[in-house]
């Protein structure tokens, strides 16, 4: 008796943000695991990992002939999954450019979509957001995607109007459209992810500035939701080979909440030395004079007095929805495998994020011009 097997059908993806931390991640979970893993991040997960060779990404830039788009290919290269991947140019603020994009590729099975955070203290810029998001999640729906996958933040309070950084406030009426579009439209199921702090902020010279500005302007009781942007990767992946359980669901992707000190005590744990910080003065000057740093760290203090006061009352469970796909690294985990050479793909990751720190320059974080 002879046996037939039959060829899974290939699914595309569209990765909206595809040259950004969190996009590099995703694609390099799905089309080449083995380089994402990690010793202390396994590629053995909770959900049953598909062939690569069933995935095609559809990787959207601005501009393909950019850098970080290339570096995009010559990853895939040294997998040999350059069939795989294909660069696809628009611009989110010119709707016409991204509707050209899903009328050239029918049947996209999923989307992923980060949008790109403007910088801290840019209401105008990251006014957008809203209307790149609506966009895509209307485009999703016209052309008949299965899957929208939706990159926002862990919420501040239980309201919009708890947020002080307008790119957060979009971010959730972003996440309530998306929601109420999956109730008129059925055919459509979304997922929505909440990253908590990267990791990777607070690598380099800026991460130094970050981590001062942190450690002297945050409460000493006050904690982070952080996770590795490489995990937040595998999570996503995890979730479009085994959606089911997901559908129309948020999750808070961090490994847990962490105090500046105890984030110092793992660094020192997992190097031996302590974490670089920049001088004081510095974290005082841009405290005293950064609008969106003083945001940044008025913000996390509403959301862990939220948290602690049960005025997240999801949190946790969205917390352990995002652990129940695969497993997430803790700080000093991470740091342990990047100090030893051993950080897999989220190497790539740690070296783009340490030229720039939220889309900063130094200039403007010394002058307040963020």
């Amino acid at each position: 008796m002879s046996s037939t097997t039959t060829t899974p059908e290939t699914k595309t993806v569209l990765v909206i943000g595809a040259t950004g931390k969190q996009g590099r991640a995703f694609i390099r979970s799905l089309l080449f695991p083995s380089a994402a893993s990690t010793p202390s991040s396994p590629t053995t997960t909770t959900f049953p990992r598909s062939q690569a060779e069933n995935w095609r990404i559809l990787a959207l830039t601005r501009d393909a002939s950019a850098p970080p788009a290339q570096a995009l290919l010559e990853e895939a290269k040294q997998h040999n999954a350059t069939s795989k991947i294909t660069l696809v140019e628009a611009c989110l603020n010119t709707p016409s450019t991204l509707r050209t994009v899903f009328e050239s590729h029918p049947n996209i099975y999923s989307v992923f979509v980060v949008l790109a955070y403007p910088g801290l203290g840019t209401p105008s810029t990251a006014q957008k957001e809203k209307a790149q998001g609506t966009l895509i999640a209307d485009l999703a729906v016209e052309f008949g995607v299965n899957i929208l996958v939706y990159s926002s933040a862990i919420p501040i309070g239980p309201d919009p109007s708890h947020g002080i950084d307008e790119s957060r406030k979009q971010k959730r009426e972003v996440e309530y459209y998306i929601e109420d579009l999956g109730k008129k439209n059925p055919g459509l199921k979304w997922i929505v992810i909440r990253p908590g702090f990267f990791y990777e902020n607070l690598e380099g010279m800026f991460g130094a500035i970050g981590a001062t500005m942190y450690r002297d302007g945050l409460k000493k009781e006050t904690t982070l939701p952080m996770v590795a942007s490489g995990d937040l990767g595998r999570v996503v992946a995890g979730l479009l080979q085994n959606p089911e359980p997901y559908f129309n669901q948020f999750l808070c992707v961090t490994s847990g909440p962490m105090t500046m000190k105890e984030v110092l005590e793992a660094h020192k744990r997992a190097t031996g030395k302590p974490m670089p910080a920049a001088p004081g003065f510095v974290g005082w000057i841009l405290l005293k004079i950064n609008k969106g740093a003083q945001d940044l760290v008025k913000e996390a203090e509403i959301n862990h007095t939220n948290r602690m006061s049960g005025k997240l009352p999801t949190f946790e469970e969205e917390v352990e929805r995002a652990k129940s796909v695969c497993e997430l690294q803790t700080y000093e985990q991470w740091k342990r495998a990047l100090a030893s050479g051993e950080g897999g793909g989220d190497e790539m990751s740690r070296r783009v994020s340490t030229s720039s720190w939220n889309s900063l320059s130094l200039m403007k974080l010394l002058t307040g011009r963020s």
